[in-house]
């Protein structure tokens, strides 16, 4: 594999982490356009024009709204109607599963980091966690070393944001491990799209 591929699937693997976390505020709201069946130039016209994400730019508004359809789209309509209807506790499970599924590099991160920092009885995640998983992960994926530091950082601050988001931490800067428990609804779900292997994942067990 030459360099240029090497970058290319490192890129995939980390695919748009750089856009942010669960994004909890605007995810909702775009799951409401996906039920709508517009064709492409008026759905990007609510995000452009009408603003409907209330973002400072269009570029930023767009790029959120279209990381956001790239997680939620593939699950299916029936899965965007649970979205828009759960309650906060199922949203935010139902908003993580979606970010699990759409990253493989979350699976990794929470099946090595999180489930083992757990299983040893440590009450945090190191400072330097991500650092070291992508330092390991760059053996067999060596594209990552080819990425900006910048990039890098990014996709790890986001990361963490999501596990303090979906509830796995306490918050960004301490970083202590709590218990989350799948709720039935997103239960459903997993089995639904065939995906009950995220079970553990999402449960942090190994």
């Amino acid at each position: 594999m030459n360099s240029v591929e090497e970058l290319a699937k490192a890129k995939q693997y980390l695919r748009d982490l750089t856009c942010g976390g669960l994004l909890l505020t605007e995810s909702r709201t775009v799951a409401e356009t996906l039920l709508q069946p517009l064709p492409e130039a008026d759905w990007k016209r609510l995000f452009t024009d009408e603003n409907i994400l209330k973002k400072n730019s269009p570029h930023t508004a767009i790029r959120y709204a279209k990381a956001i359809r790239q997680r939620l789209q593939p699950l299916g309509i029936e899965f965007n109607h649970a979205v828009v209807n759960a309650s906060d506790s199922d949203y935010k499970q139902l908003l993580m599963l979606a970010f699990i599924i759409h990253k493989p590099v979350m699976v990794a991160f929470m099946q090595s980091v999180v489930a083992e920092t757990k299983r040893v009885y440590k009450p945090n995640l190191a400072a330097d966690a991500w650092d070291s998983f992508i330092h390991e992960r760059a053996r067999t994926l060596p594209g990552l070393n080819k990425l900006s530091s910048s990039t890098v950082q990014k996709s790890g601050s986001n990361i963490i944001r999501s596990l303090v988001e979906a509830g796995y931490l306490n918050n960004n800067r301490q970083r202590l491990l709590q218990p989350v428990y799948l709720l039935p609804t997103p239960h459903v779900w997993l089995d639904t799209l065939h995906r009950k292997d995220l079970v553990s994942i999402m449960e942090c067990t190994l």
